[in-house]
C-alpha cells in the first residue's frame, strides 16, 4: 500500500518533518571523510599548487637577518641634590611607553639615524642604486609598461624637481624602507623597550640597532638640556620684568602713602588711627571724670541749701591737712570752753576771748569749704571744658580717619600688588639659581640593557615553516574548495534525500548507460539483449516497489510517469520498465502522451501511419483498417505513439481519452502513460487525473532541488496519489563514493549477481 507519507497527503493532512531523534547536533565523521574522498584529486591539486608556489617564491626570496637591542626605561631617578628637574622623568603608564615607542619610530630619529650610517648611499635601503630585478619584479607586468603608460594607467607623472629637492625625496624614500624594516616592541609587564633591525646583512643590522638605542638616549638628553637652556633664558627675561615691576610697584605705593600722609609705624598701624585710639580713650576717661566730678558737685550743691556742707563728709573736706588742723584748733578751743565755762559766765573777757576765737575758726573752716567747693565747681567746668574739646578733636580725628581709610584701600591694593610681585620675583628668582645650578645634571630616562649582536641564522624567510604553513594552506583551500562544490552541488543523490526533502517513496535508481551502449541501439535494448544487468535489475526493483503501491496493497494498472524537466530520462525509464514487465508476460501497454515533443516513434524506427497512434484513437474518426498498435517482439509490449498536436490539452480533457483509459485497464496489465514534463507544460496535470498513481522522475544529480520541489507541488495539486520518485542517469562509480549504501553502492560494484 502506499507509504505513509502519500496516504497523509491523501487524507489532507501535512506530512510531519523528518524527525533527527536528537542525532542533528552530531557531527556525521563518515559523511565528512566521503566528501574529502570524492573531492581528493580537487584537494591534492589545491595543495601541490599552493606549496609549489610558496616554494617558487621562498627560494626566491633574499634571507633576512633580524639585530635586537633592548632598551630599560628608569624608573628611579638618581638626585645629587633634592632639585626639581625642568623635565620630569618617563612616566611608567602605557601612554607613556607608547609614546617612547613613537619617539623611536619617529622620522625625525630615523632620519638621524640614515645621515650616521650613510644609508641613502646604500642599495639595500635605496632602491635606485640597485641594478637588475629579482624575480618577483621580473614576473610583474607592470614593471614592464612605458613611463607614459604607468602614468595614464596609475597616475605616476614625475614631476621636475631640483637637485635639492630629489635628494630630500631620496632620502624621505630610505627612511620609509628603514621605516618598514625595523620594529619597536613593549614586552608585557616589563618597561623595557625592544628594537629589532632586519637586513639583508647581519653586520648592518646590529649597526644599525644599536645606533638607534644610542641616537635614542642622546636625543633624550639633548631635548633635557635644550629645555634647561630655553627655561633658563625665560626665567631669566621674567626675573628682570619682575625686578622692574617690584620696583615699579614700591615706588607708586610709597607716592601715594606720601600723598595721602599714611604715616605707619613698625608695629601699630597708621598714626592716625593711633591718635584715633588715644583719643577715644581719654574721651571716655574725661567723660568718666565730668560724670563723677558732677555728681559731687550736685552733691555739695544740695549740702550747701541743706547747710550740711561741713556734715557732708565729702572727700576734699575730710583729707584736707588745714580743715584738719583748724578741726583740731576748734576742738581744743571747744574743750577749753567748755573748761571756762565752769568757772566764767558767758560775759567773761576770757568766756568773750574763747567764743571769739571759736568763731574764728569756724570762719576759717567756713572759708577753707568754700574754696574747695569753689575748686571741684572749677574742676567740674575744666572736666566739660576738656571733654567739649576732646569730643571736637575725635571727631576731627573720624573725619581725617574716613579719608585715610578711603585712601588706604588703594594703599593696600597697591602693597598686595607690590607684594605678589615680590613673591613671584622671589619664587622666579629661586628656579632661576636652581635650574642654572642643573645644567651639567642631567641624565637619560633610559639605559641600554642589552646591546644587538650580530645575528647568525636568518629571521626571514623560515623556509620550513612557511612550506608548513603553504602545506596546511593548501589543504585548507583545497578541503574549503571541495565542499563548496559540494555545497554548490544542487542536484538530489540518494533516494533517501527526496524522502527527506519531499516526503516522497523512494522507488529505485536507474544506472547510467555507457556511451558504447547507447552507440548499439540505446538503452532499451540494451536492457533486452542483458537480461540480468544491473540496469535491468534496477527496473525490476522499481516494479517491486510499485506492486505495493496502489490503493489496498494493490498494483495501480493506470500509472502516469512524468518528471520536472526535459532529459531526465522520464520516456527511456518508461520503455524500459515495459520491457521488463513484457518478458515476465504481463501485458503492458506504453502510451505515449507527449504531443509537443514526442520520441517513441523516432525511437523504434515506425514508419508513420504504419501503426495506431493516439492521435488516431483520440479522433472522433474511425481508425484506419488495417491499423494495430505495435507489439515488440521480444517482450511483447504495445506502444501506443503520438503525433504533434497544436491543442493537446483539448484531447486529454475529452471524454475519448477517459473512455479510451478505461478499455486499456480492462485489456492490459498495466497501462505506462509517458506524460510531459510538469514544470514545461500543464498537460501532465490533466493527464494524471485519469491515472491511478504517478511515478516521478528525477535526473540524478543534475536537476535542481528547487524545480523538482515545485513540480511536486503542482502534481500533489492534482489529487492523484504520487507512487514515489525514480533516480535515473546514476553514475555508479561516483555514486559509491558518497557511500549512501542503498541499491546504487552495488550496481557499480563487481557482483556475480549482475552480466553486464
Amino acid at each position: 500500500m502506499y507509504d505513509n507519507h502519500t496516504t497523509e497527503r491523501q487524507q489532507g493532512i501535512e506530512p510531519a518533518q523528518m524527525q533527527d531523534n536528537g542525532d542533528s547536533d552530531v557531527i556525521d565523521v563518515r559523511a565528512f571523510l566521503l566528501v574529502l574522498w570524492r573531492r581528493k584529486w580537487i584537494i591534492f591539486n589545491v595543495a601541490l599548487i599552493t606549496i609549489v608556489m610558496s616554494a617558487i617564491v621562498v627560494f626566491q626570496l633574499t634571507p633576512r637577518y633580524t639585530a635586537k637591542a633592548m632598551l630599560a626605561i628608569e624608573t628611579r631617578q638618581n638626585r645629587v641634590v633634592d632639585l626639581e628637574a625642568v623635565m620630569s622623568g618617563l612616566g611608567t603608564d602605557q601612554a607613556a611607553i607608547k609614546t617612547e615607542i613613537d619617539v623611536l619610530q619617529s622620522r625625525r630619529l630615523v632620519g638621524k639615524l640614515v645621515d650616521d650610517v650613510n644609508l641613502v648611499n646604500d642599495p639595500e635601503f635605496n632602491a635606485e642604486l640597485r641594478e637588475g630585478r629579482g624575480f618577483l619584479q621580473a614576473i610583474n607586468p607592470f614593471t614592464y609598461l612605458p613611463d607614459e603608460w604607468s602614468a595614464a594607467i596609475f597616475g605616476r607623472r614625475k614631476a621636475e624637481q631640483s637637485p635639492e629637492e630629489a635628494a630630500q625625496a631620496t632620502r624621505a624614500r630610505v627612511v620609509d624602507q628603514l621605516l618598514s624594516q625595523m620594529t619597536v616592541a613593549n614586552p608585557p609587564r616589563s618597561y623595557t623597550l625592544e628594537v629589532a633591525v632586519e637586513s639583508a646583512d647581519p653586520k648592518k643590522a646590529a649597526k644599525i640597532a644599536n645606533g638607534l638605542a644610542n641616537l635614542y638616549l642622546t636625543d633624550q638628553l639633548e631635548v633635557k638640556f635644550e629645555a634647561t637652556e630655553r627655561a633658563n633664558e625665560w626665567l631669566n627675561e621674567r626675573v628682570f620684568e619682575l625686578r622692574e615691576k617690584v620696583r615699579l610697584a614700591e615706588q607708586e605705593a610709597q607716592q601715594f602713602r606720601e600723598e595721602n600722609q599714611l604715616i605707619q609705624t613698625q608695629s601699630a598701624g597708621l598714626v592716625n588711627d593711633q591718635q584715633l585710639a588715644q583719643l577715644n580713650t581719654q574721651l571716655v576717661t574725661a567723660r568718666t571724670d565730668l560724670a563723677r566730678i558732677e555728681a559731687r558737685e550736685r552733691q555739695i550743691e544740695q549740702n550747701i541749701v541743706d547747710g550740711t556742707v561741713e556734715e557732708s563728709g565729702l572727700l576734699e573736706v575730710v583729707q584736707s591737712p588745714l580743715i584738719q588742723r583748724l578741726k583740731e584748733q576748734e576742738s581744743e578751743v571747744r574743750r577749753r570752753r567748755a573748761e571756762l565755762a565752769t568757772r566764767y559766765g558767758p560775759k567773761h573777757p576770757r568766756m568773750m576771748n574763747v567764743e571769739a576765737e571759736l568763731a574764728d575758726v569756724r570762719t576759717k573752716i567756713s572759708l577753707e569749704i568754700d574754696k574747695i567747693v569753689a575748686g571741684i565747681r572749677g574742676e567740674a567746668e575744666v572736666a566739660a571744658i576738656r571733654v567739649t574739646t576732646l569730643e571736637q578733636n575725635l571727631e576731627a580725628l573720624k573725619q581725617e580717619s574716613f579719608k585715610n581709610s578711603r585712601a588706604q584701600v588703594r594703599m593696600r591694593e597697591l602693597d598686595r600688588e607690590a607684594e605678589a610681585n615680590r613673591l613671584l620675583l622671589q619664587t622666579f628668582l629661586t628656579r632661576f639659581k636652581e635650574t642654572s645650578s642643573s645644567d651639567g645634571m642631567q641624565q637619560a630616562d633610559a639605559r641600554i640593557i642589552s646591546k644587538a649582536d650580530v645575528p647568525v641564522y636568518a629571521s626571514f624567510p623560515k623556509k620550513r615553516i612557511i612550506m608548513v604553513v603553504a602545506a596546511v594552506i593548501g589543504l585548507g583551500a583545497g578541503v574549503a574548495l571541495a565542499f563548496l562544490m559540494e555545497s554548490l552541488d544542487n542536484g538530489y543523490r540518494s533516494p533517501e534525500h527526496l524522502k527527506q526533502d519531499l516526503n516522497l517513496r523512494p522507488l529505485g535508481m536507474i544506472p547510467l548507460v555507457g556511451k558504447a551502449v547507447l552507440q548499439s541501439g540505446g538503452p532499451e535494448k540494451y536492457i533486452i539483449s542483458k537480461p540480468s544487468s544491473s540496469f535491468a535489475e534496477a527496473h525490476r526493483s522499481i516494479h517491486a516497489s510499485l506492486m505495493f503501491s496502489g490503493a489496498g496493497g494493490a498494483t495501480p494498472k493506470v500509472l502516469a510517469v512524468t518528471s520536472s524537466i526535459p532529459g531526465e530520462g522520464k520516456s527511456t525509464a518508461t520503455l524500459c520498465l515495459a520491457h521488463i514487465l513484457g518478458r515476465t508476460g504481463l501485458k503492458i501497454l506504453v502510451v505515449e502522451a507527449d504531443m509537443r515533443r514526442p520520441v517513441l516513434r523516432k525511437r523504434l524506427g515506425l514508419e508513420k501511419g504504419s501503426f495506431v497512434s493516439l492521435n488516431d484513437v483520440l479522433s472522433r474518426e474511425p481508425i484506419p483498417a488495417g491499423l494495430s498498435i505495435y507489439a515488440d517482439d521480444v517482450s511483447g509490449i504495445h506502444v501506443l505513439w503520438t503525433d504533434k498536436e497544436e491543442n493537446p490539452q483539448k484531447r486529454f480533457a475529452a471524454p475519448e481519452f477517459q473512455s479510451f483509459l478505461s478499455e486499456a485497464r480492462k485489456q492490459y496489465d498495466l497501462v505506462l502513460i509517458d506524460t510531459p514534463p510538469i514544470m514545461a507544460v500543464s498537460d501532465a496535470m490533466i493527464i494524471a487525473k485519469y491515472a491511478e498513481s504517478i511515478m516521478f522522475v528525477v535526473q540524478w544529480a543534475s536537476t535542481a532541488k528547487g524545480i523538482v520541489k515545485t513540480a511536486v507541488k503542482q502534481l500533489q495539486q492534482t489529487g492523484v496519489p504520487l507512487a514515489g520518485a525514480v533516480l535515473t542517469q546514476v553514475d555508479v562509480k561516483r555514486h559509491r563514493g558518497y557511500g549512501y549504501g542503498d541499491q546504487g553502492y552495488y550496481y557499480g560494484g563487481k557482483s556475480n549477481y549482475y552480466t553486464n
